[in-house]
């Protein structure tokens, strides 16, 4: 074997192994075909990074599709393609560019930056298409799972029994940031508003995407501050209306 070869050979393992590595951290996405829907987990490399679509972060249970780069060169650039959330970013974002992404300069070190040639041919393969027994499948254990979160909703509270608000689409609390999660708000997001009535912050507290943070800032006992303005609150009121739930 020449140099040449023993050099070829050591990078092609050093792929595998660094495939491996990151594969067994997020295991749910872990060796799916190209193209293949992805569901985010905090594990995943893209998790808390931003679309370059909608300029959202990408959440804990997000839907995306991963560019496959092109010639063996993996991209792996992550684009939401969510129903849920109506972020069709993928699609929209290849119905308007020629190619993935183009080179660029760090602006901060000035080093280049490797651009992507795939382009997407407006389809995806057949065999990412389920048969109608796993689509049945899946509607059942959806239908299941959204009746055990209705039914935890009828008993699970907000500290101090806090309105929860359900965004609207294009709502004007749509892109406020969370101030405890840091992520921002979306349509179809369980939010509460900040008692304190001089500021305009709402925390999410949504048990069906894991985001409690309204109960996550307040405890057990509830804080006396407002995390934008720093206004005192009540809660006296607050803890007094919890207590009686619990």
């Amino acid at each position: 074997m020449t140099p040449i070869d023993e050099n070829h050979h050591s990078s092609n393992i050093k792929l595998e192994l660094d495939l491996g590595i990151v594969s067994s951290r997020d295991p749910t996405n872990a060796f799916l075909p190209d193209l293949h829907a992805r569901t985010t987990t905090i594990y995943s490399a893209w998790y808390t990074r931003t679309c370059p679509v909608c300029q959202s972060k990408f959440r804990e249970g997000d839907v995306v599709r991963l560019c496959p780069g092109v010639n063996g060169k993996s991209c792996g650039q992550a684009y939401h393609d969510d129903m849920q959330y109506d972020l069709q970013c993928w699609k929209e974002y290849f119905h308007a560019q020629n190619v993935c992404k183009k080179p660029s300069k760090d602006r901060f070190t000035g080093e280049d930056i490797p651009g992507c040639d795939f382009v997407w041919n407006g389809h995806f393969p057949d065999s990412l298409h389920k048969g109608s027994q796993e689509k049945t499948a899946q509607r059942r254990n959806e239908r299941l799972a959204r009746q055990f979160l209705d039914g935890l909703e009828t008993v699970w509270k907000p500290f101090g029994e806090r309105t929860i608000i359900q965004v609207r689409k294009g709502g004007e609390t749509v892109g406020h940031n969370c101030p405890w999660c840091r992520f921002n708000i979306r349509a179809g997001d369980h939010i509460v508003k900040c008692p304190c009535d001089k500021c305009n912050t709402y925390f999410h507290n949504d048990i069906y995407r894991h985001l409690e943070c309204w109960n996550e800032w307040n405890g057990s006992k509830g804080l006396s501050f407002c995390p934008t303005s720093g206004a005192k609150i009540p809660m006296e009121k607050l803890r007094r209306a919890w207590n009686e739930t619990m």
